[in-house]
């Protein structure tokens, strides 16, 4: 194991791994000491209930308040100093301009990659959210990024700074469940399963769920990922985005409870830090293999059949064959002939993007009332809340 911290790469010192791996036993104290003394109040038989409450509304009902939450909504919502907002608005709209490249970098990049943290990702399992209702979990993830994209969401009392404390709370309400409930075994050290077991297991060697690496690794799905997903697609951008967007998501961060050592300010940091937490945690399992499975049959049932040859071969080209591999996506096919053109077509087009303000503002507006209609038509008009499943929830 690694025991001297790795060089730094452009100020930033990028963490040791026995520093990483101390990061995996620290979650969100601030979160989860609200969450246990919201749950501390309640019946025992009413947890489904108040989760449903704790994630889709700020000011809980008066039978439900507790200090304890009111104090976490009124000392994480608070904004750093360093703070640009001219950058944060900047960076908002670098991902209206080019929103519908943002999405394909999600959906086929950011997500698998995730899927191939073999620790990170029995959570999800446990869970079973992606497992049974993948839409509607890729719909959540999709308006959470646009909630916190859309102009001045990251401002004090913004939509975004209130969907980013739900989010800490759900996670935080996930680790106090899987904490709690007589239903999950809980081990001290078990590799991840290479195939899917019968009951809910959790192990003290994964770390905490929702631990602080895995967090920033998922924050880095967001930025570093796109990025290079970007690069593997043809789309130009400045140097200038790129500073201004992960600016935005440095402030994101800050309010999910990213601990700020951990938090890159610049694009060579972020690439080094993904390398190193990909090298650590990504590894194959049969948790991954299972939302990697959901995700393909998604993409399979909204695309036309004659689009079904190239989806496997766009996963490989941004994921590279190791990582695709470790989640046994299917081999490529001829369809990767045609990555030239489309390539050559995207940077045309984000290239008059980039140049002509007139061509970014009505990008942006096409391609953001798009995805509204589309996450509209998905899930039937219906803006989707965040639940815990059945099995976590009814105790």
């Amino acid at each position: 194991m690694n025991t001297t911290p790795s060089p730094a790469v452009g100020g930033f010192a990028v963490p040791s791994d026995d520093e990483l791996d101390r990061w995996r036993t620290i979650a969100d104290p601030p979160a989860d000491a609200a969450v246990a003394a919201y749950f501390s109040t309640v019946d025992d038989d009413t947890p489904g209930r108040l989760f449903g409450h704790l994630v889709r509304h700020t000011q809980l009902p008066p039978e439900d308040r507790v200090p304890a939450i009111a104090e976490f909504f009124e000392t994480a919502s608070l904004r750093p100093d360093w703070v640009d907002d001219d950058a944060v608005a900047r960076g908002q709209s670098f991902f209206d301009r080019l929103v519908s490249h943002q999405f394909a970098a999600l959906y086929f990049a950011s997500l698998p990659s995730s899927y191939a943290a073999a620790k990170g990702v029995q959570v999800l399992h446990m869970t079973g959210r992606l497992r049974t209702d993948t839409e509607r979990r890729l719909n959540e993830t999709a308006q959470f990024l646009m909630d916190i994209s859309a102009p001045g969401a990251l401002a004090p009392g913004g939509v975004g700074i209130d969907r980013i404390l739900h989010v800490r709370l759900m996670h935080a309400a996930v680790r106090w469940m899987i904490a709690n409930d007589p239903q999950v075994r809980r081990v001290d050290d078990l590799d991840p399963p290479r195939v899917l077991l019968p009951d809910l297991i959790w192990s003290a060697s994964w770390g905490l769920p929702g631990n602080q690496e895995d967090l920033v690794g998922t924050w880095l799905t967001f930025t570093s990922q796109v990025y290079a997903t970007f690069d593997a697609s043809g789309v130009e951008y400045t140097d200038r985005d790129l500073t201004d967007h992960l600016h935005m998501w440095r402030l994101v961060g800050h309010h999910l409870g990213v601990a700020p050592q951990l938090v890159p300010s610049t694009r060579d940091d972020a690439d080094a830090l993904r390398r190193t937490i990909w090298r650590r945690q990504q590894a194959p399992s049969a948790s991954g293999v299972a939302m990697t499975e959901a995700l393909l049959a998604q993409a399979n049932h909204h695309m036309p059949r004659l689009a079904w040859p190239i989806i496997p071969t766009t996963f490989r080209h941004f994921l590279g064959d190791e990582v695709a591999d470790m989640i046994e996506l299917p081999p490529g096919n001829w369809t990767r002939h045609v990555f030239p053109v489309m390539n050559r077509f995207a940077r045309i087009v984000t290239r008059n993007s980039a140049e002509h303000p007139l061509h970014a503002r009505v990008s942006a507006f096409i391609g953001r009332h798009l995805m509204d209609g589309l996450l509209d038509e998905m899930r039937h008009g219906d803006r989707p809340a965040f639940e815990i499943p059945d099995h976590l929830s009814k105790r």
